[in-house]
């Protein structure tokens, strides 16, 4: 449950089986129409103590209604963070994240969904 106005931090958190590297993975946050994404080349992106353990991503792709980060993979957990405002009222449906070896079909993943209530 969200009221309008808030500011919701995200983390997605992924990682390659075990004893494994998997290059060039995407990963891919498509976003319910109650949250805007914080544009981190606009706004003066927020630091959080309890971040610090971040990965930064090769390269961050974001869109109107999707965030995409394109990354290697290791069998340690990479944590990936960003931040939405949430602007609309309403109940919205929340899609999994997909996370896609680009050039290697055995690897992907989709995770996650569930329902946001905005009031």
């Amino acid at each position: 449950n969200f009221s309008q106005n808030d500011l919701v931090v995200i983390e997605i958190a992924a990682e390659a089986p075990a004893g494994r590297t998997v290059e060039n993975v995407a990963i891919t946050d498509l976003l319910p129409a109650c949250f805007e994404i914080e544009n981190s080349r606009l706004v003066a992106e927020r630091e959080m103590s309890w971040m610090n353990v971040r990965t930064i991503p090769e390269y961050t792709d974001v869109r109107d209604d999707r965030i995409s980060f394109f990354t290697p993979l290791t069998g340690k957990v990479s944590y990936f963070y960003y931040t939405v405002r949430v602007v609309s009222r309403g109940t919205f449906t929340l899609g999994p994240v997909s996370a896609d070896a680009m050039y290697n079909g055995q690897y992907h993943s989709y995770s996650g969904s569930g329902i946001a209530i905005v009031k």
